[in-house]
């Protein structure tokens, strides 16, 4: 009925909320989870031009890497709308580098919004995708590991705290929230030579990861601040963009 519903009341066919339902059943969602999560696929989806069912895999397999339920599938439709809207990607590309980070992310108890900031920077510097995915995990797992580090030799979160002076984890042992992590990093790094500067991001991030690692510590203050405003004040952002896409002659 809800599958009927949504083909008489949107832009999608019925038969098109019958496939996204079915990713969602692939997800583990079970009824009430679909009919409340729904609404927020079909916007992401509306906003973005991505067809209903890779929207759906999008925010189901997003949602179960942060550890979230079906109650915030809204949320993050509309944190992912801000983000494609305000940096250099698009829903798609961001769903592949959510698939890569978020396990991780959600482990260290990130929210969505700190995740897609630092996906958001990387993306505005070319680095997007999987490439991006693979960049932050390998972030993130290197610094809560402290990678590298040696009897004679910081690693990565010993460079990170005792270098430039920033704390990962609170005093309880926890993560500290990423996008604090960053903006005092990167208060620290302005301060560096070119040389610290490359020879602590191949420390922290790894061969392999520092351009993103740059990318997120080189973005302006102007881009940085940008995408944190629209990302952690995107209540409706989805829903917005999703009016604006299916008003045009092509709806009518």
């Amino acid at each position: 009925k809800k599958a009927k519903e949504m083909g008489e009341t949107t832009k999608f066919s019925a038969s098109e909320s019958a496939d996204a339902m079915s990713y969602m059943a692939m997800a583990g969602w079970k009824t009430q989870d679909m009919l409340d999560g729904i609404s927020g696929v079909m916007n992401l989806a509306a906003a973005s031009g991505a067809d209903l069912a890779t929207a759906s895999d999008i925010v189901t397999d997003a949602l179960t890497g942060f550890g979230k339920g079906a109650d915030e599938a809204g949320r993050l439709a509309d944190i992912m709308a801000a983000a494609s809207a305000n940096a250099n990607t698009n829903v798609e590309l961001l769903g592949e580098t959510f698939k890569y980070v978020t396990p991780v992310a959600g482990a260290m108890g990130f929210s969505m919004e700190d995740t897609a900031q630092a996906i958001g920077l990387m993306a505005n510097a070319g680095i997007k995708g999987s490439q991006a995915g693979t960049a932050l995990r390998s972030i993130i797992t290197r610094l809560s590991t402290d990678a590298g580090a040696s009897s004679n030799k910081l690693g990565a979160l010993g460079t990170l705290t005792e270098k430039l002076g920033v704390a990962f984890f609170n005093t309880d042992g926890t993560a500290r929230d990423l996008s604090d992590v960053l903006s005092e990093t990167r208060a620290a790094w302005s301060n560096l030579s070119a040389e610290q500067q490359t020879n602590y991001a191949k420390t922290i991030a790894g061969q392999e990861a520092m351009a993103g690692w740059l990318a997120i510590m080189n973005a302006s203050e102007d881009d940085f601040n940008k995408l944190s405003l629209a990302i952690n004040d995107s209540t409706g952002a989805a829903q917005e963009m999703a009016d604006v896409m299916v008003n045009n002659l092509a709806a009518t």
